[in-house]
């Protein structure tokens, strides 16, 4: 589900950062008060005040529901580990947008500010870890793992605490600082969402906003749904949009052998992707990464069993298009490596071919 999820976010974040640059380029060319000069005092100033940012990011999209919607995939998972570093949604990398606009008013380099966003990130992810215990007075200046799990944390002392990315005294500071101090329940809280389906956790709180906003009578309930608590009371009392489950079928052995090779294959294939992007025309890109992504999650949708009678038919239509756009822009244009391609579609009709149907 993490490696799902967090290839959907790597594809899509390639236009959230590209976006993030022009915006702040843009600010800092036209709307900032001055320019900082080259040297480490703005790497420095820089990174407390990304950081001081992210605090508030981080803690608005706790509490204003749109924005939780695009954070409540990294909190969704009942589990713990490095992967939930990758486990995020596209909307939350847009939704920061307008929250860092405010640096280069200051003065900051769009290039330190992108830079300095990605090292923080850096940082960020490798607090997702259960295997590092608690660390002293270092969690009096740095956020730890064990401080960012209490914020994963469903538990009620842990609810809404330690939205500090690097830095622990943000969270001191404005009083929401807490300490690890009894096991952590990781996953949402009074909800009945189920970690089955990658673009469910994608979605799911846009579904639930949805339903409600078009089942208001009023503009001011529908305005509510969007920018109050997510945990507002008619958000509670509102049905949830996916409590409709599948009939799952027997998972055989063939299926797995299925599953793992597309986890596999679209994983190393979703890697090479972003590290050669630059050496590729645009179309082939998103035919690789529409291949690899799909394939990913197929392959999550069979390890969570969240398969049912029509998903060997879903697999063949899903190969058979990749197949027939790959053989299209083939004859309009020129894909790079496009047998890799075909020999990956190949297998994966051979393997698909040997699950057997149920009745």
């Amino acid at each position: 589900m993490n490696l799902s999820i967090g290839a959907i976010d790597q594809i899509f974040s390639l236009v959230g950062f590209f976006l993030l640059f022009l915006a702040l380029n843009f600010v800092y060319q036209h709307l900032s008060l001055f320019h900082f000069a080259d040297g480490w005092p703005q790497w420095v100033l820089a990174y407390l005040g990304v950081d001081f940012i992210s605090y508030w990011y981080h803690r608005y999209s706790h509490r204003i529901n749109i924005l939780w919607a695009g954070h409540v995939t990294h909190h969704s998972s009942s589990h713990f580990n490095f992967t939930n570093g990758f486990r995020t949604s596209p909307f939350q990398g847009l939704n920061r947008i307008p929250f860092w606009l405010i640096l280069p008013v200051f003065g900051f380099s769009p290039y330190v500010l992108i830079f300095t966003l990605k090292i923080s990130g850096l940082f960020d992810f490798l607090q997702h870890t259960q295997a590092v215990p608690k660390l002293g007075w270092i969690e009096k200046i740095f956020i730890t793992p064990s401080l960012h799990r209490v914020h994963h944390g469903k538990n009620e002392l842990y609810i809404d605490k330690n939205f500090g990315s690097t830095f622990s005294f943000w969270d001191r500071m404005f009083g929401t600082y807490q300490e690890e101090t009894e096991p952590v329940h990781f996953g949402l809280k009074n909800s009945d969402y189920t970690d089955e389906n990658p673009w469910n956790a994608i979605f799911y709180q846009y579904k639930n906003i949805w339903k409600a906003i078009t089942n208001s009578p009023d503009w001011a309930l529908r305005w509510n749904y969007l920018f109050r608590s997510p945990d507002w009371k008619p958000i509670l009392n509102t049905p949830s949009v996916l409590t409709q489950k599948i009939r799952p079928i027997e998972i055989q052995q063939s299926h797995l052998f299925y599953a793992w090779f597309q986890l596999f294959i679209c994983a190393v294939g979703i890697i090479f992707l972003l590290a050669f992007k630059n050496f590729i025309s645009l179309y082939s890109f998103l035919l690789f990464a529409f291949a690899g992504i799909s394939g990913i999650v197929s392959s999550a949708l069979i390890f969570n069993k969240n398969v049912d009678r029509i998903f060997k038919s879903n697999e063949i239509l899903r190969l058979l298009l990749t197949s027939v756009i790959g053989i299209v822009l083939l004859l309009l244009t020129n894909i790079e490596y496009g047998n890799f391609l075909f020999v990956y579609l190949g297998c994966s009709l051979i393997l698909l071919f040997l699950i057997k149907d149920q009745r």
